[in-house]
């Protein structure tokens, strides 16, 4: 049976806290309308609404809430509910801090959900939450027999990344106490907890990947459909001749290495390509995606995806060009952090739509491609771009820190000053920009959505 999890905005936390918590010290309770994401080992609970009521038709005290659950569904808006196939996430608050539901909380919960579960005809999981004052989350399902499954995990996205797990964490090597110097030990077993998806295992996505491994991450998902070749040797880290001799698929070669470095990482390769069935339902249960792909196509398709599931999606890539003649005109590393209520990578410029519709009939119809861009109705999909595994490597620490500065903050400044990094190599300058929260409206239709978003990315290629 798939594990819950539970993922919002930064937003709707936000949003929930200052219900849940106006000051009084009395508990307080709303509702989370949830959508559907069906991963390989989790079902994803995609806070799209929080509900509440005016306080006053609810009994308060310091320790216990009662209150109408009939005044937030009429039989119609319960249709409406069960058309969309929505979940229903029943939350309060303990202003005590106490980390665990109360047998009252028990009873309550267990009469409840004996009618919720009732309304619909399928299996859907619906449940019930806590959220302390520091902001944590615990949530559990119950079924229609009152029995309760914990919430594998509960997370909210944003400027900053806030993941509580309820699950036992991968045990760590003797390299333990080295690593949790430096950031401490809770960021430490975070990491150790998180599921990370790297969709791209080339220059920057097998340096990334060594990074994440090197520090302890619980489980990663890598993601390439190519294979290793002698010509990409120089620029993809735990590559060799051997491999590319073989034609080991890069994720296999990278797997193998990771699991050679003993250090505990559990790995799952998908030889794939970013849109296929199998690559969405495993990154559907990451809690975070980092994309190392060099196609507008790719990141577009990421970017939906990230927005869908509320996914945290951090991008990875570099720009060169070089002038033919050994001397080069331009050189940037360029990380960008990407959170479903901030400014996206359309937005930014990162890509433009007219690169994806041309990169992507190229990719499936080739003779289309080329007699749309004899015509000229079609951009020119670029060539590979010379590899600097220096630049590289730069993009891809920038990446690194800043995920780890959005777990652990130790930055100066706000994390929401830092969504594009940029190291300018030919210029010898680094420069770093502002989320200005403005999404492209292309997106509106993505976000939150969940599994119902499939319908929609399926089309994208004929846009």
């Amino acid at each position: 049976m798939k594990r819950p999890t539970l993922v919002m905005t930064g937003r709707v936390h936000q949003e929930a806290f200052q219900y849940l918590f106006p000051g009084d010290h009395l508990e307080a309770a709303g509702i989370l309308l949830c959508n559907q994401g069906s991963g390989k080992l989790h079902q994803r609970l995609i806070v799209c609404e929080f509900l509440s009521l005016p306080y006053e038709l609810s009994k308060r005290t310091p320790d216990r809430v009662t209150w109408p659950f009939e005044a937030y569904f009429d039989p119609e808006r319960i249709s409406d509910v069960d058309r969309r196939g929505q979940s229903i996430v029943t939350i309060h608050s303990h202003p005590r801090g106490e980390s665990h539901f109360s047998e009252i909380d028990d009873l309550n919960d267990q009469e409840l959900f004996q009618s919720v579960n009732a309304w619909f005809e399928d299996d859907r999981v619906n449940g019930s939450a806590i959220m302390k004052p520091d902001g944590e989350i615990i949530a559990r399902a119950i079924n229609g027999q009152g029995e309760f499954q914990t919430f594998s995990s509960a997370c909210v996205a944003g400027p900053s990344i806030h993941i509580w797990k309820n699950d036992a964490r991968i045990p760590l090597t003797q390299y333990e106490s080295k690593l949790s110097q430096t950031f401490g030990k809770a960021t430490l077993d975070r990491l150790r907890s998180m599921r990370v998806g790297v969709i791209g295992c080339s220059g920057t996505g097998s340096i990334l990947i060594e990074l994440l491994a090197r520090n302890c991450v619980g489980e990663l998902v890598i993601v390439d459909d190519d294979f290793i070749e002698e010509k990409n040797l120089n620029r993809i880290v735990n590559s060799s001749t051997l491999a590319a001799r073989k034609r080991l698929p890069k994720v296999v070669a990278i797997s193998e290495a990771i699991k050679g470095f003993g250090l505990g990482t559990k790995v799952e390769p998908l030889q794939a390509l970013t849109d296929s069935s199998d690559v969405t339902a495993a990154l559907i249960d990451c809690d975070v995606i980092f994309g190392c792909v060099d196609s507008a196509f790719g990141r577009y398709h990421l970017e939906c995806f990230a927005s869908a599931y509320l996914t945290p999606y951090f991008d990875v890539g570099v720009h060169l060009e070089a002038n033919g003649e050994g001397n080069i005109v331009s050189a940037d590393a360029v990380a960008h952090y990407v959170h479903p209520e901030g400014s996206d990578l359309l937005s930014r410029g990162a890509y433009r739509m007219e690169q994806v519709t041309a990169e992507n009939w190229r990719r499936t119809d080739p003779n289309y491609y080329k007699q749309q861009r004899i015509a000229g109705y079609l951009e020119a999909v670029g060539e590979e771009q010379p590899a600097v595994m220096s630049l590289n490597m730069q993009a891809a620490c920038m990446a690194f820190n800043d995920f780890i500065a959005r777990l652990h903050s130790f930055r100066l400044d706000e994390n929401s000053e830092f969504a594009t990094q940029r190291f300018r190599l030919a210029h010898g300058c680094y420069e770093h920009e502002a989320d200005d929260g403005t999404p492209h409206k292309l997106f509106d239709r993505y976000k939150g959505s969940g599994d119902a978003s499939l319908l929609v990315r399926n089309n994208i290629r004929h846009d």
